[in-house]
């Protein structure tokens, strides 16, 4: 239902990072115009996502998803998908490595996607290993579950610079405690877990209701049947 909403968030976040707009957003607000870096003749030159390497943490529909516009803007896509086994390639996916390599994709990409499901196994998946593992040029982007990444070791990353920046909607507890210092980070862009709702949304749930009940009674497989096993 989401694959498309969530997937437009995550790059609006990946977007506004690398081209800086909660700076520029502020100067307007100042009505500063900036156009070299403070101090120097050195003109600001801002980040693009072409020729960037997209990692994608979960490549289910929406990660799928991600992929597919990743390719559009020209970036290179790498993926860790749960169910792999060794290294293979997937539509739109350059590299699908198995979850124990989740350390080689941390280290190649440039921004780290997540999307994944809140279960057991998924808890602190990103935790200080493998934060260290990423770039200092790298953003993290998390539009899946807050408690897939450790919260505590995250902002040590971007109070200390390992990473440059996140992009999240998701977090480990919600509404987001005020005392959480993720609300004041320069490098960090919230959003308050809305990736998902849409337009038209009860429209599309009803259809998509009517549709399975339709096949149930006909005997036809249902669509986005959950998992119990693995809990998604």
């Amino acid at each position: 239902m989401h694959n498309i909403s969530i997937t437009e968030l995550a790059f609006e976040k990946m977007l506004m990072l690398v081209k800086m707009a909660p700076l520029y957003f502020r100067y307007q607000q100042e009505k500063k115009w900036v156009r070299r870096q403070p101090g120097t003749a050195v003109p600001i030159a801002l980040g693009r996502l072409h020729g960037k390497t997209l990692g994608i943490i979960g490549l289910g529909n929406v990660g799928r998803r991600i992929a597919y516009v990743g390719k559009a803007f020209g970036m290179r896509v790498i993926a860790t998908r749960r169910s792999a086994r060794k290294i293979s390639h997937a539509r739109n996916v350059d590299i699908v490595y198995p979850r124990e390599q989740l350390g080689q994709l941390m280290a190649e990409s440039d921004f780290v996607t997540m999307v994944l499901p809140s279960t057991p196994e998924t808890k602190h998946i990103v935790g200080e290993k493998e934060l260290r593992m990423m770039k200092p040029t790298a953003f993290l982007i998390n539009v899946g579950r807050g408690d897939t990444v450790d919260e505590e070791a995250l902002v040590r990353a971007l109070e200390e610079k390992w990473i440059a920046g996140a992009g999240l909607d998701a977090f480990t507890v919600e509404p987001l405690p005020k005392e959480s210092k993720l609300w004041d980070l320069p490098n960090v862009i919230l959003t308050p877990h809305l990736a998902g709702p849409m337009e038209n949304f009860l429209q599309r749930v009803t259809n998509l209701f009517c549709e399975n009940l339709k096949r149930y009674i006909e005997g036809e497989r249902l669509f986005n049947v959950t998992d119990k096993k693995h809990g998604y």
